[in-house]
């Protein structure tokens, strides 16, 4: 019985990532369109403010959006879901096209009682990097 107490909020949690994840994307994309970078962090996991602050964070986000323009259109590479010790993650790439150039993006997620919040964000971008 107390296995079970433990096991099924994570086994709910597991069955939700997917799509609590691609509508979190979507948030962080149409926040980053809107320039509204502070939100993009505000609403990051505990263990993404550890290890970037916001200024870091904002600096990035800005430095996309002058030289890579709006996101304008993405296409999802692939997905995990895991669960490890009580914790739910999920990991999601996507090619995705900007105004002006092009990147790989990964999100990595913490979800948890039925909300993801971003944990991880990394951009491979052969065009942030020569404009």
């Amino acid at each position: 019985m107390l296995v079970c107490l433990f096991v099924l909020p994570a086994c709910k949690d597991m069955t939700q990532a997917k799509g609590l994840s691609d509508t979190a994307i979507e948030d962080f994309h149409r926040q980053f369109n809107e320039g509204k970078f502070k939100e993009v962090y505000a609403a990051t996991h505990a263990n993404f403010k550890k290890t970037s602050t916001e200024v870091e964070f904002v600096e990035l986000l800005d430095a996309m959006h002058r030289k890579l323009g709006k996101q304008v259109q993405s296409k999802g590479t692939g997905w995990r879901v895991n669960s490890i010790n009580g914790k739910t993650t999920a990991s999601v790439s996507q090619d995705t096209q900007f105004e002006h150039g092009k990147g790989s993006e990964s999100f990595v997620f913490v979800v948890s009682g039925g909300r993801c919040s971003l944990e991880r964000y990394d951009i491979q971008s052969r065009d942030l990097i020569v404009k």
